[in-house]
Formats: C-alpha cells, structure tokens, sequence
C-alpha cells in the first residue's frame, strides 16, 4: 500500500481520464466509501484516498482489478525526490518509451523540498479526423502547473487547440464551448484556447478555494440535469465541508453572456449562486438537495455570497426576479455491483396543479441504473430522462439557466426524452473500450429553447396534453471508443460516432 503525504493538493483533477470508470466500479461493487461520488471533478486528496480504501481490500480483487490498482497507484504517487528532477536526469532514451511500472510517473519537471512539492506536466495530442467526406488534423497542446505549500495548493494550466481548415469540414470539435476563435486568411489553422486554474486553502475542518474548472454536480456520470460539463469551466469561488455522514458544498460563480460578447464594459453581467448538502442515510443509500439561483443586471449580491443562507426565501426577499430551481436526487446501492439513481430537478412548480399538466411545472426527472459484473466483465448503464418544456428558461432570458448560450445542465435541453445505454469495460490496465447509444425525442415548440422568455407561451392557463409538446422529432446518437495505453506517457485513442465521423488519436503526456 503506498502511504501518500499530500497535505493540501485539494486541486481538481480532469474529468476524461479512466481512473473515473475504474473508481464508479469500485464503489459500485462496494470497495470504496460513496461519500465523494455527487460531485465532480475529484482532487488528488480524494484519488489518493479511494485508491488506498481499493488497496486495503486488495485480496478479495480480481487479477485483472489489481492490474489496473497498481497502474494508479504508481500514477498518481507525488513522492517526488529531493530537489528539482527532469525526466531525463536518471533515465535514457528507452526507458523514457519504456518506463519501469514501479517508479513515480515522469514529469516535464518536478520540485520538492521540505513541505513544498510542485510539478510540471506538459502533454501533446495528434489526431486525424475523418468525417465521410474529408479529413482534417486536429492537435492540442496543454501545459499544467501543480503545487502545494502547507495548507495552500494550486494548479495553473493551459490547453491550446488548433484544427486545420478545410471547407468540407468545418464543424468544430466538442472541445469549443466558448471563446476566442483566431481564425485568419493568413493562417491555416483555426485555433482557440482554455485556461483551468485553482488556488485552494485547506483547513481540517473546511476547505475554500477560487477556480476555473469545470463543475459537475449529481449522480448520472454524464448527463446531469443540475449541473454538468455542458459549458466551458466556470470561474468560481467554492466552499466545502464535511462531517460523519454529512457534506454541504456551496460555489457562486460568474456565467458568460448569452449573446456574442461586445468589446467594450457593457456585457451583460450574469452570475449563479448554488450549494448542496447530501446525507449518508446508510452506507449503501445517501441523497441530496440542492438549491440554485440565476441572477444578473448587478455584480455580486452578497445574500446570494453567504453559503449558508437559504436562497428560496433570499430570492422572494430580493423581488422574486431572480430565477431560482431546486433538486432533489438519491443513489442507493441495491447489490454489491449494482445500483440506482435518480433525479427531480425543478425549475417551477405549482403543487395544486402538479398533475394537472399544467404548463408552469417545469422539471426534469432522471432514473437510471448501474450494473458492474464481479468478474472483469463490461458495465451496463440505463438510464431516462425526461425534461418539460421551458425548464430552465425564465421570464427574463438573461436568467435562463445557461451561460454563453448553452444550458448548465442536461445537454438535450427540455422539452425532451432521452433513452441511454452505456457500458465501459476496463480489459487491462492498458486496454478500455467504451460505447453508448442516446434515443432522444425532441418536441418541435417554443418551449425547447431555454432562451426564449415564458412569456411566450401565451395562454398561461391552458395545461399541456403531452409531456413532450409540439411535433416530436427523434434521433439516434452512438459513440464507441478504445484506449489503448502503451505506456503511461503514450495514449492511443480510436473514437467512432453515428458512423459519420472517425477519430484516430495519439497523445504524449510528460
């Protein structure tokens, strides 16, 4: 069992690496405590820990399991030595390609001395793109600061994207959310880029950080209806703490206009606060609620900064102008292996009409189940969805619940259904193959754009004689994917979606 030291690294770690998949089948099959699983991105602190709750049951794992356990663990030890290391300082050539499992992974440079640790990762990823008719090269270039001092840590990082032009394929990638885009007669590339940071204080009793990273709250892996990666990285500040059986998490950060930015100190200033507690009913059963608010026209209200106060009443106190939504969601652990979840996200709700169909309740309902063989066996996901129309708009559109035009939570947006299977098996720990298929239903109506006031609907009395309204229009979406890891700086990645476009992927991570 590795001891780690880490004292404050509380940064946020990527959401696309498989130690994610490899963590959900852990705790699904009951070798891992669940307390962390609502809310994401992890920080190393919580990695770390997880892994060494894994180790401790080490025995009772599959050969295969144990593979992938000491891949992990040997990637994400920080028990640099002594002094500033270069990767080339104490290794050739070939074991650079080849590196021995048992060291501490290479790093462009890390630093360590007395409390003080700090690295540099630097990685490159080379990928073509073939989309039926043409292809394209798509490259990203990513550099990341990492370091702690005491009971202070940070992360600073870089990610820099470029794709070729080419007439016959200019979709660009799912990477572009918001931004900048450099696109130049000059210039054969099309480039934009990301910055992620965090600087975080670590107290035993709490932790307060300000960032720039993604934040994804709720039990569905990919497809939360609270808040998920839908929108580029927000800037925030987060509070968070914890207690037996007990965490609360709040965060209040800026969102970007909804209409393209103008280039002057008049863009529209939008901001979200938001908190969640979640409770530990019993070890195998736990829910949450959680309450957000959308508001804008002013900088910061500090009601709305208090992590504590209740943003139901705040928002009524401060005029009922704001958009507020609540939610309530729960996972429950039925069977080592296999679990439930589910999600009630409301926007608006009229209890004396909430059968009625009346058009003014606005929600989202989710259930899903996770299924995770014993054996080294590919996992099954189930998963519904249903969102209303008009969830997540707002009288005023410049508090719909978006941030530059895309929606904080469910990625289908309302006035939809979505059917999801999912499965991800994880062969060795060099080899995962991943795949999904979505069956959505999306109704032809006003009440599918979050960014059209509710004023539009009209008749304010009339009730809806379907859940989905309007024209439906249905869809089919898949995606398979194999990662083939030759070693732990060497990624080589295939991604194939609707048959319409293939993706060939080679990232060197340092």
């Amino acid at each position: 069992m590795l001891v780690h030291a880490l004292l404050a690294q509380n940064v946020p770690f990527t959401m696309d690496h498989p130690i994610y998949h490899f963590l959900d089948r852990q705790e699904a099959l009951g070798n891992i405590n669940s307390e962390y699983w609502s809310t994401r991105p992890y920080n190393y602190v919580q990695i770390n820990k997880m892994l060494d709750e894994i180790d401790s049951k080490r025995s009772t794992l599959s050969q295969s399991d144990v593979s992938i356990l000491n891949r992990f663990q040997h990637e994400f030890n920080r028990e640099f030595e002594e002094g500033i290391v270069f990767p080339w300082n104490k290794t050739n050539y070939k074991r650079l390609i080849h590196p021995d499992r048992t060291e501490t992974k290479p790093f462009f440079i890390s630093y360590r001395q007395s409390g003080t640790r700090a690295w540099i990762n630097w990685s490159e990823t080379f990928r073509i793109q073939n989309n039926g008719k043409s292809s394209r090269g798509y490259y990203t270039d990513h550099l990341g600061i990492f370091g702690e001092m005491g009971q202070i840590s940070f992360t600073s990082q870089l990610t820099y994207h470029r794709v070729t032009k080419n007439d016959d394929f200019q979709k660009l990638p799912e990477s572009f959310k918001e931004g900048y885009i450099l696109d130049e007669d000059y210039i054969d590339w099309i480039t934009w880029d990301y910055p992620l940071s965090s600087l975080v204080y670590t107290h035993p009793n709490f932790s307060l950080g300000i960032h720039r990273q993604p934040v994804y709250w709720g039990y569905s892996s990919m497809n939360s209806p609270i808040l998920s990666d839908n929108v580029n990285p927000l800037p925030h500040i987060e509070w968070s703490t914890r207690t037996t059986h007990l965490r609360y998490k709040f965060l209040h950060a800026r969102l970007s206009p909804n209409d393209i930015p103008k280039a002057d100190t008049l863009n529209d200033r939008r901001n979200i606060s938001a908190h969640r507690v979640e409770f530990d009913v019993s070890p195998n059963f736990e829910f949450a609620f959680t309450e957000l608010v959308v508001y804008a026209n002013r900088d910061y209200e500090l009601a709305y900064l208090n992590p504590v106060n209740f943003l139901y009443s705040e928002e009524h106190v401060q005029g009922d102008l704001d958009n507020l939504l609540m939610a309530l969601d729960f996972k429950w652990r039925l069977h080592p292996g296999f679990s439930a979840y589910g999600t009630w996200f409301f926007d608006e709700l009229n209890w004396y009409k909430l059968f009625s169909g009346w058009w003014g309740n606005k929600f989202v309902f989710q259930l899903g189940v996770n299924y995770y063989p014993h054996k080294n066996l590919p996992s099954v996901n189930i998963e519904y969805t249903a969102a209303r129309p008009w969830t997540y708009a707002h009288k005023y559109p410049i508090n719909s619940f978006t941030s530059a035009g895309r929606i904080l939570g469910l990625k289908q947006g309302p006035n939809t259904e979505i059917l999801h299977f999912g499965t991800n098996w994880q062969l060795s720990s060099k080899f995962n193959l991943a795949g999904e298929v979505d069956f959505l239903a999306r109704g032809d109506d006003l009440g599918s754009d979050p960014l059209i006031s509710y004023l539009e609907r009209g008749d304010f009395a009339e009730a809806d004689q379907d859940f989905i309204v309007g024209k439906l229009i249905k869809q089919t979406n898949w995606l398979v994917s194999a990662d083939y890891y030759y070693n732990r700086t060497v990624l080589i990645n295939l991604r194939i979606s609707n048959g319409e476009e293939v993706e060939l992927g080679v990232k060197l991570d340092w």
